[in-house]
């Protein structure tokens, strides 16, 4: 018959871990949030935070779109 639809190995390493992978990184980011009030004043630092700020937004960006694919695929995988 016609070929089952499956994770591959690392897609099910990820299914496993990334809706912790997404909740970390939303603690970090709230972190950063309340780090860039704190250092305010300190120009310095505030830029250092707010790099580490998006860096941390980007890989969430990421991170989502990975788990939807995901998460469509295992619906998928589910149905057949």
């Amino acid at each position: 018959g016609p070929q089952k639809l499956k994770f591959t190995y690392q897609e099910k390493k990820d299914y496993e871990t990334i809706e912790s992978d997404i909740a970390t990184l939303e603690e970090r980011i709230e972190k950063l949030e309340s780090e860039m009030a704190a250092v305010s004043t300190d120009f310095v630092k505030l830029n250092q935070i707010m790099a580490d700020k998006e860096a941390a937004e980007n890989m969430l960006e990421e991170k989502m779109d990975r788990w939807m694919y995901l998460e469509e695929l295992a619906a998928r995988i589910a149905e057949q």
